[in-house]
């Protein structure tokens, strides 16, 4: 008995490590990966991430809601604080936090390919990724992931 509670407790902290680890950028590269995929598979689990609704995957307490096409991740938000989806607390991709204006998220990634100030959203073009920074009352509170 003590052995099955010392591999729960194993399990249990190899999961929290490994959702720590995922993040920042990290997070970009599944964007364009299969949902079967080992990788794919381990993130899902680390965020408790799951199928939802055909297309749609999500958690419903770490921020994170993902839409698929043919089985492949094409769209990732990750958010501060949604009331679906949770909240995000980790890293997010380029070095960005929730809670900057528009103006520190250009200081860090310089001019946006596209900015709406006015809606609060604002558009950088990485390779073949497009990343997208929405704010709520003048602070970042979404990023989004898409292959463009």
């Amino acid at each position: 008995m003590k052995k099955i509670i010392t591999l729960s407790l194993a399990l249990i902290l190899m999961l929290s490590i490994q959702a720590q680890t995922i993040e920042g950028d990290a997070l970009i590269s599944f964007v364009g990966t299969k949902t079967d995929a080992p990788a794919t598979q381990n993130f899902f689990n680390a965020y408790e991430i799951k199928n939802t609704a055909g297309i749609k995957y999500s958690t419903f307490k770490n921020g994170i809601d993902i839409t698929t096409k043919n089985d492949t991740i094409v769209d990732m938000s990750i958010y501060k604080s949604n009331s679906l989806y949770g909240s995000y607390t980790n890293k997010l991709p380029k070095g960005v936090t929730f809670g900057l204006s528009s103006a520190e998220v250009i200081k860090i990634l310089g001019k946006p390919t596209m900015e709406y100030i006015n809606s609060g959203y604002s558009e950088y073009h990485f390779g073949k990724y497009v990343m997208t920074y929405w704010y709520e009352q003048g602070v970042l509170t979404q990023v989004s992931i898409l292959l463009q």
